[in-house]
């Protein structure tokens, strides 16, 4: 009985070493979520602001030649995939994953961010593009402005039909989905027209669309990128918040376990001492 005592002390030792961390955890990436959160929001009115405005420059500027209207001739993708550098968020990766497991074909290439997904698809038969790899530095300008200086030459080239960008649509703290976004080519959206007249564009319509799309696509890329890390943070700190919860429970049993062999080993220890003064 006193075995058992002693292996459920270690048991509860150790429960009890695991909560101290997931507790700790849970605390950083809840701080860090609000940072990113707060991010995300203050980008948003500036990119959605953004975003207005090129659909109605490319809506009213018809005549325009832009090479970002078009998908090339080319026989493969870009995709851009964003992941974690680190892990414990969850279902965050494997969502991820899966949308571009189906999404990528053989012939594509990929800028894959984040080493859970260099290692996920360290075997891939599609082409990975080194240089771009490194997650921690993709919250910085001149990661977005050579990511984006990337992507427009080799489009105007001619290199890729189109060019995706997987990362992870933040709905709510418990709610992220993946999703598969065009960035290239740019797709005309129908919008109202309250005014009943077309904008005036200054200085020329071309001169405001070559200006203007390079600032849209660093902003798209950056809103994006703001928004998959939101997503993370609120899957690492769901994970490490049900995995405290689940320390929990846990120990609570353990508790009642202990007390009832603590209490069981107490009765034997009275019945021996009752049978031993009894035999004397």
């Amino acid at each position: 009985m006193s075995q058992q005592v002693t292996k459920i002390k270690t048991r509860i030792k150790s429960v009890s070493s695991a909560l101290k961390v997931t507790s700790a955890m849970k605390l950083v990436s809840t701080v860090k979520l609000k940072k990113w959160k707060n991010k995300m929001l203050a980008f948003k009115d500036f990119s959605e602001a953004l975003e207005k405005v090129s659909d109605t420059v490319l809506r009213f500027a018809e005549k325009v030649k832009t090479p970002f209207n078009t998908p090339n001739e080319s026989n493969k993708n870009l995709y851009i995939l964003i992941s974690s550098t680190l892990g414990l968020c969850g279902s965050y990766n494997s969502n991820i994953f899966k949308l571009a497991d189906a999404a990528i074909k053989d012939e594509d290439d990929a800028i894959i961010l984040g080493n859970k997904g260099l290692v996920h698809f360290q075997n891939g038969k599609f082409t990975k593009i080194a240089g771009f790899n490194d997650n921690s530095s993709s919250q910085n300008n001149s990661f977005i402005n050579s990511l984006s200086s990337f992507i427009i030459n080799e489009y105007i080239k001619g290199t890729y039909r189109e060019i995706h960008l997987i990362y992870s649509e933040y709905r709510n703290s418990l709610v992220f989905l993946p999703k598969d976004f065009t960035i290239l080519p740019l797709g005309k959206k129908e919008i109202e027209d309250s005014l009943g007249y077309g904008p005036i564009l200054e200085p020329t319509p071309q001169e405001l669309v070559d200006t203007l799309m390079p600032i849209y696509l660093k902003t798209v890329l950056n809103s994006k990128i703001l928004e998959s890390e939101v997503c993370e943070q609120a899957a690492r700190s769901n994970a490490m918040e049900n995995a405290t919860d689940n320390a929990q429970e846990i120990l609570d049993e353990l508790q009642i376990q202990f007390n009832k062999a603590r209490q069981g080993a107490i009765t034997q220890e009275i019945t021996e001492i009752v049978a031993a003064s009894n035999a004397l």
